[in-house]
C-alpha cells in the first residue's frame, strides 16, 4: 500500500510524463525533463520507477484502468444488453473526441512509447480487459434473445478493433467527422448485425446471385 505522499509523487511523475511525451510525440523525452516538469529529484523518481521504460509501462496500466472504470460505469448504467453495447462503443470512441483523454492518447502514439520494451504485450493485456465488459453485455443479449447473432468473444474483439482503428485515425489527425456521426454509424452497424434475422448472415449467397454451373 502506497501512502498518500508517495502516491502523489508517483501521480505527479506520470502526469508530467503524459504531458511531455504527448506534446513531443515525434521525439524522445528525457528523464531530466520529466523530473523538472514533475518538480521532483532523481532519487524520488527511482523510488517509484526502475527506469523510464518502467514509467511508461506504469503509465499505460494507469491509463488503461481509468478507461476500464469508465467502461464499467457506462455499461452498468445501461438498461438492456443492446444499450450496454452502445454505451461501451460511445465511451470508447469518446477517447478521441474528449480533450483530456485525447491528450493522454497522444502519448501512446509517440516514439517514446513505441520503442518501450514490453509495451505491445502490456497494451494487449489492457485491451483484453477492456473487451471483457463488452463480451459480457453481448453474452447477456445472446442469453435473453435480444442479440441473437452475438458471438460474445469474437464480436467483442471485432467491435474493439473497429473502435481502436477509429481512435488511431482520429488521433493522427485523419478523421475530422463529428463524434455523434461516428458513434451513431458504428453503433448502427454493430447492432444491426447482432439483431438481424439469421438469413441475412449466412455465408452462402442467395440462390438468385449464384453463378451458373459450368458445363
Amino acid at each position: 500500500m502506497i501512502d498518500d505522499g508517495r502516491q502523489s509523487e508517483r501521480d505527479a511523475i506520470m502526469r508530467a510524463a503524459y504531458r511531455l511525451i504527448g506534446h513531443n510525440a515525434s521525439t524522445t523525452t528525457s528523464i531530466e525533463n520529466i523530473l523538472k516538469a514533475a518538480r521532483v529529484n532523481r532519487r524520488t523518481f527511482y523510488r517509484h520507477f526502475a527506469s523510464k521504460d518502467d514509467l511508461i509501462i506504469a503509465m499505460q496500466a494507469w491509463s488503461g484502468e481509468l478507461v476500464l472504470e469508465r467502461l464499467h460505469d457506462a455499461i452498468n448504467a445501461a438498461e438492456s444488453p443492446a444499450a450496454a453495447v452502445a454505451a461501451w462503443i460511445d465511451q470508447y470512441l469518446s477517447i478521441g473526441w474528449d480533450e483530456a483523454q485525447f491528450r493522454d492518447a497522444l502519448a501512446f502514439l509517440s516514439a517514446d512509447v513505441a520503442s518501450t520494451p514490453g509495451i505491445a504485450a502490456a497494451l494487449e493485456a489492457t485491451y483484453a480487459r477492456h473487451r471483457e465488459p463488452l463480451a459480457e453485455a453481448l453474452a447477456a443479449g445472446l442469453a435473453d434473445g435480444t442479440l441473437p447473432n452475438a458471438r460474445p468473444e469474437l464480436d467483442a474483439f471485432t467491435i474493439h478493433a473497429v473502435a481502436v482503428r477509429h481512435l488511431e485515425t482520429r488521433i493522427r489527425g485523419r478523421l475530422d467527422s463529428d463524434f455523434t456521426e461516428v458513434r451513431d454509424a458504428v453503433v448502427g452497424l454493430v447492432l444491426t448485425g447482432l439483431a438481424a434475422p439469421a438469413y441475412y448472415l449466412k455465408s452462402e449467397p442467395p440462390s438468385t446471385f449464384r453463378s451458373a454451373p459450368v458445363v
